[in-house]
């Protein structure tokens, strides 16, 4: 067992990946403890099955996924594929569902098929990402918090239905006014979600501040090529999918998202996919994204231990 650029990694030797979890339980759990991010390696597996054991033996208790921002199909219980977004388009950083008013503690990963070039899952510790971030940037986004735009049904994007799985608008009502949006229900069978939340919160285990927001996935900038113009003036700027901006509702500048951006992109590590690896993060700790790749990548995604914003301690100021 060694530690490879923040992750820690563990060697399998070939045994059934479901037993080897269940064997070595206390050890994950001690290293995810202490580095946030565990990759067991050269398993043996077969397919969805077994990671869904392995999940067993890690304690794992697979929740729903209930608000969603992305495309996903669910092959088990609880065990969906990864965002479904064409091979060619990156996936910025971004912890799993840190816009809404709930998400996973811990997140699962499976590779069950790798891909031929490119597609790994970069991760980044979002603390130490923080301590990148140019202190102006993390002033304005303290101080003003984030508003988060969401707009269902136009076409583009979710249709309310997925996002929320239902066909019911009475339980959509009751899901936005327990978890906290504001939500208008528009023409053309159309919802319009609005969350206001901080962009930097407290772990709940070690209460150091962290960034934890989904600026860099739902920030317009972040639209591949010239999406981002065909969008806005087909739908209007209020009118995007999905789009963040300051809580006063004034747009965040796109120099402050590059400059995110690029602390980012000097804190993520990265590995290359293997047949039946498992990584497991704290979703608290470590953001993940996605590389455009080639060939058919097949990576299967398990969240569990529900955390919303009332769990959430006061934070600890960071470390001079």
């Amino acid at each position: 067992m060694n530690d490879l650029t923040g992750i820690t990694v563990i060697e399998a030797d070939g045994e059934d990946l479901g037993s080897f979890t269940h064997r070595h339980a206390k050890t994950v759990d001690e290293e995810l403890a202490r580095t946030g991010a565990v990759l067991v390696r050269d398993a043996a597996a077969d397919g969805a099955d077994t990671f869904r054991r392995a999940l067993d033996g890690l304690g794992f208790a697979p929740l729903d996924y209930t608000e969603r921002s992305t495309p996903r199909s669910e092959v088990g219980d609880g065990v969906f594929t990864s965002t479904e977004y064409p091979a060619r388009e990156a996936i910025p950083q971004h912890c799993e569902s840190s816009y809404a008013g709930a998400w996973p503690g811990r997140v699962g990963f499976f590779c069950a098929t790798p891909p031929l070039t490119g597609g790994a899952t970069p991760i980044a510790d979002v603390a130490r990402v923080l301590s990148d971030i140019p202190a102006e940037v993390v002033r304005a986004v303290e101080s003003r918090g984030l508003r988060y735009v969401r707009n269902y049904g136009s076409g583009v994007g979710l249709d309310w239905r997925e996002a929320f799985q239902t066909d019911s608008r009475e339980e959509v009502d009751r899901f936005c006014a327990a978890g906290g949006l504001e939500w208008t229900w528009v023409e053309d069978d159309g919802l319009r979600t609005v969350r206001r939340a901080p962009a930097l919160v407290a772990h709940p285990r070690t209460g150091q501040q962290i960034w934890f927001n989904h600026l860099l996935l739902f920030h317009q900038s972040s639209l591949p090529g010239s999406l981002r113009t065909d969008l806005v003036a087909l739908f209007g700027a209020d009118g995007l999918p999905n789009d963040v901006l300051f809580g006063d509702g004034e747009p965040i500048p796109d120099d402050m998202v590059a400059a995110v951006r690029s602390a980012f992109g000097r804190r993520a590590q990265r590995f290359d996919w293997a047949l039946n690896d498992l990584l497991v993060i704290d979703n608290m700790r470590w953001s993940h994204g996605r590389e455009a790749f080639t060939g058919d990548r097949r990576i299967l995604v398990s969240m569990s231990d529900l955390i919303t914003r009332a769990d959430l301690p006061e934070p600890v100021a960071p470390s001079a």
